[in-house]
């Protein structure tokens, strides 16, 4: 498959999640991060996206993984947190979050999902596979 159809099918996958998920919770972020944001992917890898939503406070993060799971989207990781959960994350330095924030592709931000990306990019980096905070 050539990389302008890969990229395509991959640009109506994250249009398909978004459209599914925003039918459940609505979003205040939807960041692309992993392979896909760092180089490109390729045609084996996966897409990994983080949903940031306070409407599932109340449901447990193993709900959460069945949600995304019943989606039905192959090939594709939806990490589904709160911004208080983010946020938390982010300052226990969860590489996860770091790598989704510093190194992501922003999809849909609201302003303190901008915010939070800038303080973790200023804070933040990566040296090698290892996450670090700045001198």
């Amino acid at each position: 498959m050539g990389e302008r159809m890969l990229r395509e099918s991959w640009t109506r996958n994250i249009e398909e999640i978004v459209d599914k998920i925003s039918r459940m919770f609505e979003m205040e972020g939807v960041i692309v991060f992993g392979s896909w944001s760092r180089r490109g992917g390729g045609e084996w890898s996966d897409l990994d996206v983080l949903v940031v939503s306070d409407d599932v406070k109340k449901i447990n993060i193993l709900d959460r993984f069945r949600i995304t799971f019943e989606l039905g989207i192959p090939r594709i990781d939806i990490f589904i947190y709160t911004y208080d959960e983010v946020e938390s994350m982010l300052n226990r330095m969860n590489p996860l979050i770091l790598s989704a924030l510093i190194e992501g592709m922003i999809v849909r931000s609201s302003e303190r999902i901008r915010d939070l990306i800038e303080y973790a990019r200023k804070r933040f980096t990566r040296r090698e596979r290892l996450w670090i905070m700045k001198d």
